[in-house]
């Protein structure tokens, strides 16, 4: 209810700008009681809702959202996104009614899971050596995954059993990609895409980052893909360094908060130069 209650007070502190119906999407739930508080809360923005009976990860919801909403276009906030300037839906819908653009999102990166694992086995990659101490980005790394910890032993099982995926699954650095946490497609669009089976996480990352992510595939049929700051400029994937909206200086553009986001506010100056340098490798500014 925490991250939910966060989510609902910046939405109701700042006006979309835009004409819109708000559907929660129940991701998973223990019977019909657990809406309850849900409900209550949302009882005067008269929600739309959508309740998948077993949980699942953030993507292949989203898409079993859209197969059943009827809208033209679709906003996709997680469920710990924060809206942090008015008009937010207003300036993330604005490009989209510009010819050949695809997608928007609130964020967006560089980073490569190919470049990264290239560089902890020593390899040309295309970071290049601006990474710096790699003990000290795998801790920096570390700190905002998702992934649960675990001991040093395990962690090194893991990678060596995900490398061949992160070397062969994804592109090399600059690897352009909107982040999911926040973005903006039309329905019929976003359904065309092939997404796969998405059962795991190392298969969501794919279509986020990889070979054939949303961003890849938009921009195979000549779409563009851009991330909106909060003052409502649209930047292609070659400007995004150069705005402080994810991983970059202070974040003082950001649209749309979230836990990664966060996580590189509240860290130190290490762990702000070691995600600002995996985001955006020579063109990194850490705030």
């Amino acid at each position: 209810m925490a991250p939910f209650e966060q989510f609902l007070a910046s939405y109701e502190r700042h006006e979309a700008g835009a004409e819109h119906d708000l559907v929660l999407l129940f991701n998973g739930v223990d019977g019909p009681a657990a809406l309850t508080p849900y409900r209550e809360r949302t009882t005067r923005h008269g929600v739309t809702e959508i309740v998948l009976p077993a949980r699942s990860l953030d993507l292949p919801a989203y898409l079993t959202a859209a197969r059943e909403l009827p809208h033209e276009r679709l906003c996709f906030l997680n469920s710990y996104s924060e809206v942090l300037a008015p008009g937010w839906l207003h300036m993330l819908c604005e490009p989209l009614d510009r010819a050949g653009a695809g997608a928007t999102a609130a964020s967006g990166s560089w980073a490569s899971h190919r470049s990264f694992a290239l560089s902890l086995l020593r390899l040309p990659n295309g970071y290049r050596g601006t990474l710096g101490d790699p003990r000290l980005m795998n801790s920096a790394l570390r700190s905002v995954s998702t992934q649960p910890k675990v001991s040093l032993p395990r962690r090194l099982v893991r990678a060596a059993i995900g490398l061949p995926g992160e070397i062969a699954g994804y592109g090399g650095f600059p690897a352009a990609h909107l982040r999911t946490n926040g973005f903006v497609i039309g329905r019929e669009l976003l359904l065309s895409l092939r997404a796969g089976s998405l059962v795991s996480k190392n298969a969501t990352y794919r279509f986020e980052a990889g070979h054939r992510s949303l961003t890849a595939q938009l921009r195979g049929r000549g779409l563009s893909t851009l991330v909106v700051a909060c003052d409502g400029s649209a930047r292609a994937p070659d400007e995004w360094p150069d705005a402080d909206v994810f991983w970059q200086g202070e974040q003082a553009q950001l649209l749309v908060a979230d836990n990664q986001t966060r996580q590189y506010a509240d860290g130190d100056a290490l762990v702000r130069e070691a995600l600002a340098r995996y985001a955006w490798g020579p063109r990194a500014r850490p705030g």
